[in-house]
């Protein structure tokens, strides 16, 4: 007798051997308990997850001489033929080859036919979505008041090809991919039956390989077990080019901590060891997604299906980063993977994506930037304290939409244009004026009194700029590259004006001007840039250095 494969050989019998079907197992046993089985079914899912095998038990139910019962024997004549595949009462159609109508007339004239031996004929229509709109059309009668003997099972893995016109006479039973677990667990009762020794590891491998399919996986287990008598995890990978945990793990851990020259290392040894990258990679990217996973959750029972291992891994990897770090990350693998896996040369686009993501390891995000200014944070040139909270705000919106990037020894900081641009202009012989040039001088600095108790931020930005009071009220002006506080200084004008009248006991008018300076040369501009108080400040905070300068002009101004 010719070998048979374990694909056939393991093939489920009965309701109780299905793997992963438990739900739609529980449904047909009951409908066949309480008489109330279907005349129709539907049956859709992915490959090797038990459609067909589940057609097969369910005409064995029905069939048994003991039935219809839910736990067919599986030893009387009308079983054993039904497994065989030569019961005339189990009939089984290729929809991919049996597409037309004609096929389908046939099978109407058949169907009004008694059963040979058994109570009930069973009609199989395997990938049924391959049927034709003509061969659907002359199947909708009989599907929907078949004789009382027929039973229809339409199997398929594209659901949504079969006609609403087909789904609404059957009922629609959804298979679902089998857990890496359960696949696992199977595998191991069949290798222990056939004789078959192999490890846990390199079982985990191979029920991860198939994806959700079972028959998929005993197929990968057959083509192992010809190989080698004794299977390890290295037979596993040799054989089907597959990614170990530790290297997974390996990699992302240095990726994150930004290790370049492990990064390197760690791919020249994959190379070498002669694996598929382009299957590394999209393992990389699986792993990448569970580390994002596991981050956001934390308890990943009953959301991901992991093995203890893996588990491990992911929890040891988790703690060393941020959701929005992993998330930056897995984005930019995602744009990568495509051109990772149709590169002539997949190691150097494997290499260049992962160096270039171990560099967002120095990312800091907008938030951490601002949190940092707004902090009270120690400034890493001089030591000195810097007491930021009285000028968040102004901060807040100068640093809004920008991006920073520390390296070693330098700090580029790049600011998209805002709705108004910072102005860089002050030259370089420019006296800062006293805050207030007439006499009621001390009337200003008993309203920037009464301000700061409650509005901090609005006195710095006041005390930026100069401030003349007269009968008819107060002019304040600021000048060149203070001039951004002056939009919302403007924005406070009437609480500015309240506070005047009850410390001056009458009401004045407040008006806000900007002055800018003529600056005539780069070395004038980037000293008047240096001046500036939010630049100055970013530049101490991040230890950096002003990589390039230009002038705002005034179309800029106006966009």
């Amino acid at each position: 007798m010719s070998y048979l494969v374990l694909a056939r050989k393991w093939r489920p019998k009965t309701f109780d051997e299905l793997t992963g079907q438990e739900p739609i197992a529980g449904i047909l046993k009951n409908a066949i308990i309480s008489n109330k089985v279907a005349h129709a079914y539907i049956f859709s899912g992915p490959r090797g997850v038990g459609k067909t095998s589940t057609a097969r038990i369910l005409a064995k139910a029905l069939n048994c001489t003991q039935g219809p019962t839910a736990d067919p024997c599986g030893t009387c004549a009308s079983c054993m033929s039904i497994s065989e595949g030569s019961s005339m009462d189990v009939t089984e159609i290729d929809g991919a080859s049996n597409t037309g109508v004609d096929n389908i007339r046939d099978l109407r004239e058949r169907v009004r036919y008694a059963s040979y031996g058994g109570a009930f004929k069973v009609y199989i229509i395997d990938e049924s979505h391959m049927l034709s709109t003509a061969a659907f059309n002359a199947l909708l009668k009989t599907l929907e008041e078949p004789p009382a003997h027929v039973i229809f099972v339409l199997a398929t893995t594209e659901p949504k090809k079969i006609p609403a016109t087909v789904l609404s006479r059957c009922q629609h039973l959804p298979f679902r991919r089998i857990t890496t677990q359960k696949i696992k667990s199977r595998l191991k009762f069949i290798a222990d039956s056939e004789a078959i020794r192999i490890d846990d590891s390199a079982l985990e491998m191979v029920a991860r390989a198939a994806d959700g399919s079972m028959r998929d996986s005993l197929t990968i287990l057959d083509q192992i077990a010809s190989f080698s008598e004794d299977i390890s995890t290295d037979d596993v990978k040799d054989l089907l080019g597959f990614s170990d945990m530790q290297s997974l793990v390996s990699l992302a851990a240095a990726v994150i901590e930004g290790k370049r020259k492990e990064i390197v290392d760690l791919i020249a040894g994959l190379a070498e060891g002669g694996l598929d990258l382009k299957s590394f990679t999209k393992d990389f990217l699986q792993f990448m997604r569970d580390l994002l996973i596991a981050r956001i959750v934390g308890d990943v029972t009953g959301i991901m299906d992991l093995s203890e291992e893996e588990a491990k891994a992911i929890g040891s990897i988790t703690s060393m980063t941020s959701e929005e770090h992993l998330a930056l990350l897995l984005t930019e693998l995602i744009r990568a993977e495509p051109s990772i896996r149709s590169a002539i040369f997949p190691r150097i686009n494997l290499e260049i994506t992962m160096l270039r993501l171990s560099l967002m390891s120095h990312f800091s995000t907008v938030d951490e930037a601002l949190r940092s200014i707004g902090g009270g944070s120690t400034r890493a040139a001089t030591g000195n304290k810097v007491n930021h909270a009285p000028v968040e705000q102004q901060r807040s919106r100068s640093l809004e939409s920008t991006s920073v990037s520390k390296s070693k020894g330098e700090t580029k900081r790049i600011v998209p244009s805002v709705k108004k641009s910072i102005e860089v202009a002050s030259s370089a012989d420019e006296k800062k004026q006293p805050s207030t040039k007439t006499d009621d001088s001390n009337l200003w600095e008993a309203v920037l009194a009464k301000l700061e108790t409650s509005h901090a931020p609005l006195v710095c930005k006041l005390r930026e700029g100069n401030a003349t009071i007269s009968k008819d009220g107060v002019d304040i002006l600021f000048n060149g590259g203070v001039g951004v506080l002056a939009e919302s200084v403007r924005e406070n004008v009437n609480l500015i004006q309240d506070v005047i009248k009850e410390v001056a006991g009458k009401s004045l008018r407040v008006t806000i001007a900007t002055k800018e300076a003529k600056i005539t040369s780069r070395s004038d501009l980037k000293e008047a840039a240096l001046k500036n108080p939010i630049v100055r400040e970013a530049l101490e905070l991040f230890d950096g250095r002003i990589a390039e300068i230009s002038q705002i002009n005034d179309k800029q101004k106006e966009a």
